[in-house]
């Protein structure tokens, strides 16, 4: 059963137990925060549910947590992840190991990645809600888990689900190719890639959360800070009417969406 997170804590789940019109516009590795790409996203219609995974990119979407906590959403774009593959991994940049990408053949290029950002009571404090990639500005029908070899399609309102760990307090997306070349790297080079990065999100701190969409040795990471940190979560795609994924969506358990 999804946990709502009740305070500034974390939320866990279990591991399968129980149209706008964007301007996305690319930031460079020396982008400052002072540069921050907020995309204004003009509502439409929503009919998939559940519905926040897109109205959460919607310029003031407000929703109340709890007697207490009220989350109001806004949208950053922070560049275009390349795909030259059109195979995605979803993960922990820090806890990369053995991880593996989604079945699921997603278009190749270059396509925008973005954040939705909650601020916490209309205070300092802000936080990722969701991370995604849009793959087309098509509506959404209808959102199924990303799923990897081997994993059966499950119903995403039920009590179990698929998620990645998350114990360094980040999620990215990676192109399986750079992903590939990076695991084959040793481990000099490694530690070169993991300290580039974190250079990186020091350089893109917005109050309590980072990114980075960094080019580094030929690998491309666009990653950024997982909601209240650690714990695991689920990524899901977003199907337009023809049956072609247009969204891959990670959610960082701000919401409690499953009785929605």
């Amino acid at each position: 059963m999804r946990q709502l997170l009740i305070g500034l804590l974390f939320i866990s789940c279990t591991n399968l137990s129980n149209r706008n019109d964007l301007a996305a516009q690319q930031l460079s590795t020396d982008t400052t925060p002072k540069q921050l790409d907020t995309s204004i996203i003009k509502s439409y219609p929503v009919t998939a549910k559940p519905d926040i995974f897109e109205t959460a990119y919607f310029e003031g979407t407000t929703t109340q947590v709890n007697d207490t906590i009220r989350l109001t959403f806004y949208s950053v774009d922070i560049g275009k992840v390349n795909l030259p593959t059109g195979k995605v991994v979803a993960c922990d940049p820090v806890m990369s190991y053995q991880q593996e990408a989604f079945a699921t053949q997603f278009p190749m290029g270059r396509f925008p990645v973005q954040l939705a950002i909650a601020k916490v009571n209309d205070n300092e404090n802000q936080l990722v809600g969701f991370s995604r990639i849009l793959f087309s500005d098509e509506p959404v029908v209808r959102w199924e888990f990303a799923l990897k070899k081997g994993q059966q399609p499950i119903s995403i309102f039920g009590d179990s689900m698929y998620c990645y760990p998350v114990d360094g307090g980040l999620g990215q997306f990676i192109d399986e190719s750079s992903f590939s070349k990076m695991e084959k790297l040793d481990e000099a080079a490694q530690t070169d890639i993991s300290d580039n990065l974190f250079a990186e999100l020091d350089k893109h701190t917005i109050r309590s959360w980072q990114f980075t969409n960094t080019n580094y040795q030929g690998i491309n990471i666009v990653a950024f800070t997982s909601g209240f940190g650690d714990g695991r979560y689920s990524t899901y795609i977003g199907y337009d009417k023809n049956g072609n994924p247009c969204r891959l969506l990670t959610d960082f358990g701000l919401v409690d969406w499953s009785d929605k």
